[in-house]
C-alpha cells in the first residue's frame, strides 16, 4: 500500500510537470532598422527621433564603428532626453564595452538634464539597457512600458 501511494504521488508530480506552461520563446532580434521602426511606432516617444550618422553616435557613446558596424542611433532634438541606440556588436568584448558605454551615457545625460531640464530625469531613470547575445539596446522613452513591450518580444 505504501508503495502504491508513493507511486501515485510520483505519477501526479510527473503529470503536473508535463502540464506546466513552457516559457515563451523569444523571437530572433530583427535588423536594427526594423527594431527601431517598431520602437518608434510603439507610441513610447513624445518627440520624433531622428537617425544620426554613426560618427555622431560613436562619439556620444565612445565606441568605434568596427565594434558594431550595423549600429543605429536615434536622437530627439535635445529638448527631451529620449533616444535609442541599437548596437549589434562584432564580438563579446565589443558588447561588454558597448554595455558599459551605455551606462556611462545614461549617467552623463542624467547629470546634464538634472541641471538643464529636471523633468526629463525620470525618463533616464527608467531607461532600458538590455542585451541578447552580442546585441545591446539602450532606449530612453517617455513611456518605458510601451518600449519594454516591444523589446520583451526579442530580449
Amino acid at each position: 500500500m505504501k508503495k502504491l501511494v508513493l507511486f501515485l504521488l510520483a505519477l501526479g508530480c510527473l503529470l503536473l510537470c508535463a502540464c506546466a506552461s513552457k516559457p515563451k520563446e523569444k523571437l530572433p532580434v530583427p535588423e536594427p532598422e526594423a527594431l527601431a521602426a517598431e520602437l518608434l511606432a510603439s507610441g513610447a516617444f513624445t518627440e520624433e527621433l531622428t537617425l544620426a550618422e554613426n560618427e555622431v553616435g560613436c562619439f556620444l557613446y565612445a565606441l568605434e564603428e568596427k565594434d558594431a558596424p550595423k549600429m543605429r542611433y536615434y536622437f530627439s532634438s535635445g529638448a527631451v532626453s529620449e533616444e535609442i541606440a541599437i548596437l549589434p556588436c562584432a564580438d563579446e568584448a565589443a558588447a561588454a564595452k558597448a554595455r558599459t558605454e551605455c551606462g556611462t551615457r545614461l549617467e552623463l545625460q542624467t547629470r546634464l538634464f538634472t541641471e538643464y531640464k529636471p523633468e526629463e530625469v525620470p525618463k533616464l531613470e527608467k531607461a532600458l539597457v538590455i542585451q541578447q547575445g552580442n546585441t545591446i539596446v539602450l532606449c530612453v522613452a517617455a513611456d518605458a512600458e510601451k518600449a519594454k513591450a516591444v523589446l520583451d518580444k526579442y530580449f
